[in-house]
């Protein structure tokens, strides 16, 4: 037993000593003018490594650095560079013939530069192309069917600079695996990258074959999963749109021919539209089809269903992006949205609540459109709400001068509203609201118009028609009193408004009302009573007005 093991020894450490001295007799840097002339051929374009090494524990070659060289029309500089290259050979082929058999490469740290020009043309559309003359290389066999059991990339890094950008998107932290690769054929990959502003993204699918006219037009068949992508910090909105949030994607990615068809849902967490607004305090969702078209940098959202709770909006519309503008041409509408479901996320478009108020039950409806640059956004069109209340606002005490007209008002602290439309016109200067009716139920109709600024303030100038019910004039005149338009101004901000009332117009509307009522009690047996008794009703007005 002991001869055995001893034996068994000196073979293991003949076995050490043969594999630490082979590498020796294999010179990979004679390797180097074959790779780098596949590589080549097969890409279109100059590949250049750095000095190989073999390492016959790993099963591989390693060369120091890789570069991949641009198409010229869009950089001098390389498309491509890594800090290492690996690749996986076959060693007893290698050892016995010199034949080189690949079985996998991995590249680490690679930095990838995407390039478009004016005309939406991107740079790496060349690649592989067989229109391309590669640069002068060894002469290298075909490599249409070449195949690699493994392609890994790790820790890598791509820049996108587009035409007319400020600056290039920066993704970080790019992990890309696939086996099988092939030019000729699809192939299986998973990749991972950090999103720029912070977010990540995740692509599982299939990719290929890879066409040999135009790389862009390569079919691509993928889930696609995006986690914390921070709007704003992102770079691929205008700062001064003031659009902000984190969102959240799941969807289905199908790609042919430049033309993409992406299908999911996308979840938005403190979303702000408006740069007046706040965050959404609830999380606003949704569920999407929509198609891009890569040379036109353009997509058409064929259907988007937006939801808050159980409140829902039909969106749909086109949007484009040049440089750093995306334009938007877009139609939302819903019906019968709970305001319940809504009120969290009412700050996101704008809408802010008076102090220490809030709504309650009743519905929403919106039926608005939007166009132009993220950045200038000029939404029109109109809005209502019905049977709901503004618990912790009391227009009624409010408008004392109307109170005291009325016989007083009875403080509830709520504002019960059965009905309020509205059309409106919504721009980075603030909010134009016209035709607005306001029903209240226990002063009655109010009707104007007025605008909210991008600072939120208020400049509205409206006239409330009182409803009927007597008040200190009494009896008859209690009609005229319920027929009186009562003007008065809403100033001050969303968040503190205040309401002042025109007691001259309000008081010579009423006295207005009782000359003519007076005029035509008379009309008749005067010939025409009415115009002074009119006269006599307006300059008592101004008396009480002053």
């Amino acid at each position: 037993m002991k001869r055995i093991l001893t034996i068994a020894g000196v073979a293991l450490g003949v076995l050490i000593l043969i594999l630490l001295v082979l590498p020796l007799f294999v010179n990979a840097n004679t390797f180097r003018p074959k790779i780098e002339g596949m590589a080549s051929q097969a890409l279109g374009r100059k590949v250049q490594i750095g000095k190989l090494s073999f390492s016959i524990f790993s099963g591989s070659l390693t060369a120091d650095n890789l570069s991949v060289a641009d198409d010229p029309r869009f950089s001098q500089s390389p498309f491509l560079t890594a800090s290492s290259l690996k690749i996986g050979v076959k060693i007893w082929p290698l050892i016995t013939s010199k034949q080189l058999e690949i079985t996998g490469i991995a590249i680490d740290r690679p930095i990838v530069h995407l390039i478009s020009n004016s005309a939406n043309q991107w740079n790496y559309s060349t690649l592989a192309s067989t229109g391309n003359s590669a640069p002068s290389q060894p002469k290298a066999q075909p490599t249409d069917n070449l195949t690699v059991a493994k392609l890994n990339v790790t820790h890598g890094e791509v820049t996108v600079a587009e035409a007319g950008a400020k600056a290039p998107s920066v993704y970080n932290n790019v992990q890309m695996e696939t086996t099988n690769f092939s030019l000729a054929s699809a192939f299986p990959i998973t990749l991972s990258l950090d999103l720029p502003g912070g977010g990540t993204m995740k692509l599982n699918g299939n990719v290929g074959p890879v066409n040999s006219t135009d790389a862009t037009l390569t079919p691509v068949e993928a889930d696609v999963k995006v986690d914390s992508f921070d709007i704003a910090k992102s770079g691929f909105v205008e700062p001064a749109s003031g659009i902000s949030g984190v969102a959240d994607l799941t969807s289905h990615l199908s790609a042919a021919n430049a033309k993409a068809h992406l299908k999911g849902v996308a979840t938005l967490h403190k979303l702000k539209l408006a740069d007046n607004g706040a965050p959404s305090g609830v999380p606003i969702a949704m569920d999407f089809d929509l198609d891009y078209s890569l040379p036109q940098s353009s997509g058409t959202l064929n259907s988007g269903l937006l939801h808050v709770g159980h409140a829902q909006a039909n969106v749909n519309g086109t949007f484009a992006s040049k440089a750093e503008v995306t334009s938007i041409d877009m139609t939302a509408a819903g019906q019968g949205m709970p305001i319940d479901d809504l009120v969290a996320a009412l700050p996101a478009f704008g809408v802010i609540l008076p102090s220490g108020s809030s709504l309650h039950s009743g519905t929403m409806s919106i039926n608005v459109h939007a166009q132009g640059p993220s950045s200038a956004l000029v939404a029109t069109g109109n809005i209502g709400a019905y049977n709901t209340r503004l618990a912790g606002f009391d227009l009624g005490s409010k408008l004392s001068a109307v109170s005291k007209l009325t016989g007083g008002h009875a403080p509830s602290g709520d504002t019960q509203i059965q009905r309020l439309t509205s059309n409106i016109n919504y721009s980075p200067a603030g909010i134009q609201a016209s035709n607005i009716v306001l029903v209240v139920t226990g002063i009655g109709q109010v009707t104007g118009s007025g605008t909210l600024s991008s600072s939120n303030a208020l400049n509205f100038h409206l006239v409330a028609q009182l409803s009927s019910g007597g008040g200190v004039l009494g009896g008859t005149l209690g009609k005229t009193v319920s027929m009186a338009k009562l003007p008065f101004a809403v100033v001050g901000t969303a968040s503190q408004p205040r309401i002042i009332p025109d007691v001259g117009g309000a008081v010579g509307g009423v006295v207005s009302g009782l000359g003519g009522m007076l005029g035509g009690m008379t009309k008749g047996t005067t010939g025409n009573a009415t115009a002074p008794a009119q006269k006599l009703g307006k300059s008592l007005g101004g008396r009480f007005g002053k």
